[in-house]
């Protein structure tokens, strides 16, 4: 029995080789490497990776380095569990190449019961082959000590029919620490944060919530500093802000703004209006300062004093509608020291009522807008 055992497992190796001979010379280096049993396991997990689910010949080997077949039995059985419970073929190579583990747990007894459990949340059969195949870091999360207690306690936050909308469009909320969660919603409700702008951040941003307490603590309290009101959403905002870049990227972002004259106090400001005008990349940011200052004359203290104006796409609101400004001051039907927010943040329909349609020169004033929309298609 056992002299069967092993001449099945060697034609299963030669089985899976023949199906891509160049492997075998892709795997040469291996052998030289490790002793001959476990250079043939390790070349075997190689060629199935490569030849089952897809994956390129780098990184099977990468991969390989954490999981390891024999045969084909286990990862095998594997993917017949996820076809038999709703996955497309290329859903479940999409998770097996993200999370190659997977294929050496126990389907019925580690895998099943995470699906029942997201099934039972009223989650569909499609949408947890959808989600997972997305994001299949889920299914390597305790079920009794992470999934179970964090859907708890989301009920807390969310109707139950909410946090599967929750859940579909961020699944990482289930891998939430609900300690951690619930020590830091305490810290924003004790800072006079509402109810409702936590909700906003687990919901939105749930990324904040894996940072450690001492972490958040420190954002917490710069936001503070800033003079930022825990009752206005920016006050969270500005935290989602802080916590997705480092310091010396904040530093960096201080320095472009500083390059068009604004100084320390008035960048703050303007952060605490619009947190998102820190978020922007250094070439959105020059980009849009060029535009204002050098092409159309506006002070940069302007654009601090209304920084909702930096965070407009260049190419479908600024850049069409400044050259429609250009020539409306080249035709003296707007004095040059015009200074107006509405012109850029305004509604379609309003900015075509108010700055185009009423003029006589409307027909060619449109035409050159339309020009600059079409060019940014």
């Amino acid at each position: 029995m056992l002299g069967s055992a092993v001449r099945a497992s060697t034609n299963h190796r030669q089985h899976y080789f023949l199906e891509n001979p160049s492997l075998l010379s892709s795997l040469r280096h291996i052998s030289s490497s490790k002793s001959n049993g476990n250079a043939n396991q390790h070349s075997f997990t190689v060629s199935y990776l490569v030849n089952k689910c897809g994956f390129s010949l780098k990184s099977a080997l990468e991969a390989s380095k954490r999981v390891h077949y024999e045969t084909p039995h286990k990862p095998d059985s594997l993917l017949s569990f996820f076809k038999d419970h709703g996955f497309s073929e290329n859903q479940t190579l999409k998770l097996t190449r993200k999370c190659p583990e997977l294929l050496l747990y126990n389907p019925d007894k580690t895998l099943l019961p995470k699906l029942e459990f997201l099934y039972s949340k009223g989650v569909s059969t499609a949408d947890v082959a959808k989600i997972i195949s997305f994001y299949p870091w889920i299914l390597r999360c305790s079920l009794e000590n992470q999934l179970v207690p964090t859907f708890d306690f989301l009920k807390n936050w969310f109707p139950n029919d909410t946090i599967v909308q929750v859940f579909k469009s961020t699944p990482l909320v289930l891998q939430l620490n609900p300690v951690t969660v619930k020590y830091i919603s305490q810290i924003l409700r004790d800072n006079g944060v509402p109810d409702k702008n936590i909700v906003m951040l687990v919901r939105s941003h749930p990324k904040t919530l894996l940072l450690s307490p001492k972490k958040f603590n420190k954002v917490l309290c710069k936001v503070r500093k800033m003079g930022l009101d825990p009752c206005k959403t920016q006050f969270v905002v500005a935290i989602l802000a802080l916590t997705s870049m480092s310091r010396s990227t904040w530093e960096k972002k201080l320095d472009v703004y500083r390059r068009w004259g604004l100084s320390h106090e008035e960048i703050l400001a303007a952060f605490a209006k619009s947190p998102w005008f820190m978020t922007l990349s250094e070439e959105k940011v020059v980009a849009v300062m060029d535009l204002f200052v050098n092409k159309l004359g506006w002070e940069s203290s302007f654009i601090a004093k209304n920084p909702t104006l930096v965070s407009y796409s260049l190419e479908k609101r600024l850049t069409p509608r400044a050259s429609v400004l250009q020539f409306l001051v080249s035709q003296g039907l707007i004095e040059k020291s015009f200074r107006s927010t509405t012109f850029f943040i305004a509604s379609e329909n309003k900015f075509l009522q108010q700055f185009i349609n009423q003029r006589a020169e409307s027909t060619q004033i449109l035409k050159l807008y339309q020009e600059k929309l079409n060019l940014s298609r």
